[in-house]
């Protein structure tokens, strides 16, 4: 548990002013990187490298993360990892996402956009976001990256 020191000024006019601010030698805590997180939970089974594509029928649901990665939730416990190209502007963990897909994949440079699917015609709520590559993670690693990043 961190301790801190509140340091409180008299301003003439005003009551006190305060902050509380690190005990002196203790570093303020940092977020955990993507990174960290995922090397504190296990290896999917099969972990192989990034793909390009995943075929419509491969993902089930999508888990928007942050306004950086999303993760694909498929079928036996398969998850895939996409740090998109860009920040998505406007792009927050509620949002249900429309892509654009060609054919019967979704694949790396694909472009999609979240959207409001309450009454009338779909429209869109964030800027049109492009997906990079799929990276295999194990169900652990996406629980731990849903938790454990803010948008």
């Amino acid at each position: 548990m961190k301790r801190s020191i509140a340091l409180c000024f008299l301003v003439p006019g005003l009551l006190s002013a305060c902050a509380a601010q690190p005990e002196a030698g203790q570093e303020e805590e940092q977020p955990l990187t993507v990174e960290e997180i995922l090397a504190s939970a296990p290896q999917p089974e099969d972990y192989s490298d990034p793909v390009t594509c995943l075929h419509r029928y491969a993902y089930q649901n999508v888990d928007v993360i942050n306004r950086e990665l999303l993760v694909f939730h498929g079928r036996g416990g398969k998850a895939w990892l996409n740090r998109l190209r860009n920040k998505c502007i406007g792009l927050r963990r509620e949002d249900t996402l429309a892509f654009d897909m060609r054919d019967s994949r979704l694949c790396d440079l694909d472009s999609f956009s979240s959207v409001d699917t309450f009454g009338g015609p779909m429209e869109r709520t964030s800027a049109r976001c492009s997906l990079g590559k799929f990276e295999p993670i194990s169900p652990e690693q996406a629980k731990l990256l849903k938790e454990g990043l803010s948008p």
